[in-house]
C-alpha cells in the first residue's frame, strides 16, 4: 500500500504531569515479560522488556482524538471501531524489542465482539520517560523499497509527551538500552479487515 504519510507525529502532546499519572497507573498492574511468538513457539531474541496492560476510561479519552486526527491528516481515514487494552512497556538497559509490526488478525471466534474477527489498523506510541535519562532505546521505522532498505529514527519521538501514530502493518523497533530505563503506552486501534 502506497501511503502519503507513514507516520504522524505530535511533539510534546501530553503534558508531563499526565504522563506521570499514566506511568503511576500503569505501575499499579501486573507485570510481565514481554514476549512474541514466531513460527508457533516464545521467541526471546526479538524481543526484551517489561510490560502491563490498562484499559483505564480516562487514557482512551485522552489517546483517541489523537487517533482520530492523525487517520484524518494523514490521509489514511481507515475505518475501525475499538481499542485493544493499552500496553505499557518498560526498557532497563540492554533491553529492546527488534523489528516487527503490530498488524494481526484476531481470532474469528473471540469471545468480545469488540475484538472478534477485526485486525489492528493504527498503532500509537506515547513517549512517557523524558530523552535525557537514558540512552539508546531508538524508535524506528524500516522502509523497503526494492532492494533499498531505509531506516528512519525520528527525533520527536524521544520528546515527553509525544504521540506517534501509524499503520500497525508497517515495520518499527525499539533499539538496544544502552543506559538508563524508558517507559512508552502502545495502543492498536482495531477495526473489521481490509477489503
Amino acid at each position: 500500500m502506497n501511503l502519503k504519510h507513514n507516520y504522524w507525529y505530535f511533539s510534546k502532546a501530553i503534558k508531563e504531569e499526565v504522563c506521570n499519572k499514566i506511568i503511576t497507573a500503569s505501575l499499579k498492574k501486573s507485570k510481565q515479560k514481554g514476549t512474541i511468538i514466531t513460527d508457533k513457539k516464545l521467541n526471546f531474541e526479538l524481543r526484551n522488556c517489561w510490560i502491563s496492560w490498562i484499559n483505564d476510561t480516562w487514557i482512551y479519552d485522552i489517546l483517541n482524538p489523537f487517533i482520530h486526527t492523525a487517520n484524518k491528516k494523514a490521509g489514511w481515514n481507515f475505518e475501525w471501531d475499538w481499542n485493544e487494552s493499552c500496553q505499557f512497556t518498560h526498557y532497563d538497559k540492554d533491553q529492546f524489542y527488534g523489528w516487527h509490526c503490530d498488524q494481526i488478525v484476531n481470532s474469528s471466534n473471540h469471545p468480545s465482539k469488540n475484538l472478534n474477527g477485526k485486525i489492528r489498523k493504527l498503532s500509537l506510541i506515547l513517549q512517557l520517560t523524558d530523552k535525557l535519562k537514558y540512552e539508546g532505546g531508538d524508535f524506528q521505522f524500516k522502509w523497503v523499497s526494492g532492494k533499498k532498505v531505509k531506516i528512519d529514527t525520528p527525533k520527536s519521538a524521544k520528546e515527553l509527551g509525544s504521540i506517534i501514530v501509524f499503520p500497525s502493518f508497517i515495520f518499527h523497533q525499539i533499539t538496544p538500552i544502552t543506559h538508563g530505563t524508558r517507559e512508552s503506552l502502545v495502543n492498536w486501534s482495531i477495526g473489521k479487515p481490509f477489503i
